[in-house]
């Protein structure tokens, strides 16, 4: 392979894992050309450790600047590879193949972007490790329909892109979350494919509070009722919040330990579904009563 890459990764207050994360870039079979660093106001000692290297590129930017899709377009800006890799600060590649199995697909000129395996940390809480295995299988993935959501499944927390391909579109700056999956849709509307390459796994998952776990699904929920105007109603999220609750049910007493997350479970759930639905609040208490109001005064409309 010939393509040029450079590697960015975004952080804040990531002292605790981002030395780890660079000796791992640097063990990698195929080198990138740069390491860009976008930090947006840590507190910790991160800007202190990245300083210790003076071949990486680090960018400071204020807290206040930071969105996701901002913080991305000022690496891109910086970057000099034909291709550019976006790894999250405390994601770390499973094996010295990581970066060289994610480039690969690039020799495919039709190829937009490509995003890799996230395995959960092995301290991973059961309904965090249930979700990653969920979502990241182990088969290759052709993604090219723009008309299926779930073709635009991306995630810049272990992806790269082609740097032409992002001049051409690049990341939209206003998003509060998703936007990775409203630029691989938007690839995929350009006539471009994306690739999901299971062989580059990195290790990488959250063990978050609660209230960050309801930021985090709150932030996302309106991006994506903004991307695509879907609205969760009361009746979907207590559909949804049963049926994960179940489901991490099932996983515990299949893997047979932490039972105690049997009863921890429902709790987590809670707030991981309450983040999706508060965008659609007040609409999603009140619309079953109009609904019930509407069959009520207008029966005729049910008959027809």
């Amino acid at each position: 392979m010939g393509t040029t890459v450079s590697v960015l990764i975004r952080t804040k207050n990531e002292a605790r894992d981002i030395s780890k994360a660079l000796e791992l870039i640097r063990n990698q079979s195929w080198q990138p050309i740069e390491i860009i660093v976008v930090d947006s106001g840590s507190t910790d000692r991160t800007v202190e450790i990245v300083k210790q290297h003076s071949d990486i590129n680090l960018i400071q930017i204020a807290p206040e600047e930071f969105t996701f899709g901002r913080s991305l377009n000022i690496g891109f800006q910086a970057a000099r590879g034909e291709v550019v890799v976006s790894l999250s600060a405390h994601a770390f590649p499973c094996d010295r193949y990581w970066l060289e199995n994610l480039v690969k697909p690039f020799d495919d000129p039709k190829v937009a972007g490509t995003y890799g395996k996230q395995v959960p940390q092995p301290d991973a809480w059961p309904p965090v490790r249930r979700d990653y295995l969920e979502f990241y299988g182990d088969r290759l993935r052709l993604q090219t329909r723009l008309d299926k959501w779930y073709e635009h499944d991306f995630s810049n927390a272990n992806s790269a892109i082609r740097y032409r391909c992002w001049q051409e579109r690049p990341f939209d700056e206003t998003l509060t979350g998703s936007e990775d999956r409203e630029w691989a849709r938007a690839m995929l509307g350009l006539g471009y494919q994306i690739v999901y390459k299971p062989e580059a796994a990195v290790y990488h998952s959250h063990n978050e509070p609660l209230f960050k776990v309801y930021q985090r699904t709150y932030r996302e929920a309106l991006a994506t009722n903004r991307l695509y105007g879907k609205k969760m109603t009361l009746r979907v999220a207590i559909e949804t919040w049963y049926g994960s609750v179940v489901k991490d049910a099932h996983f515990i007493l299949k893997n047979g330990r932490e039972w105690h997350w049997l009863a921890r479970s429902p709790i987590y759930r809670l707030f991981w579904t309450f983040g999706y639905l508060r965008p659609n609040l007040p609409h999603a208490l009140w619309e079953p009563l109009i609904n019930r109001w509407k069959r009520i005064s207008h029966p005729q409309i049910q008959k027809e």
